[in-house]
């Protein structure tokens, strides 16, 4: 994104706060990719600094290019076309998004190797049991590590 910096100033967030209707939109668009991953990109608003996290306002849906079960790469077009929205109205690329469809909501060897937006976060929605599990993770440090990153949905 144009002018984009680090939004957690090299340190992840402490939470990333999602809506319940941002998250059923989320799991919906999923489920519809399945059998394939799914993929898609999540606004936030600017880090709240005092409180320590970030919020979603949108969720992009974005379509698997790659038709894969085990590999995603979202549109070109439909990611510009997001980047543009998020940047006219202020807010951030909080968040990558994809599912598992078989495995657990952490990042896979494939998801990491390709990893190419540090200063964004992994969502990862798990689709293995009825009731999908959302983990997010910050894969921004320099040495690799990884951080998981609370993700309380907001049922008001």
């Amino acid at each position: 994104m144009e002018g984009s910096t680090d939004p957690w100033r090299g340190v992840p967030p402490a939470l990333l706060r999602i809506s319940a209707m941002v998250r059923d939109d989320i799991v919906a668009h999923l489920r519809r990719a399945l059998p394939n991953e799914g993929v898609g990109l999540l606004a936030v608003n600017p880090p709240d600094e005092l409180a320590g996290g970030i919020t979603a306002v949108r969720f992009y849906a974005g379509t698997n290019a790659e038709a894969s079960a085990t590999r995603f790469t979202m549109e070109p077009a439909e990611v510009i076309a997001a980047f543009r929205e998020i940047d006219e109205r202020g807010w951030r690329l909080g968040a990558i998004v994809h599912s598992h469809p078989h495995g657990p909501a952490v990042p896979s060897p494939t998801d990491l190797r390709e990893a190419r937006y540090p200063d964004a976060l992994m969502v990862i929605v798990s689709l293995a049991l009825p009731d999908p599990d959302i983990g997010a993770w910050w894969i921004g440090w320099q040495d690799g590590r990884l951080a998981p990153v609370r993700v309380p949905i907001d049922v008001g």
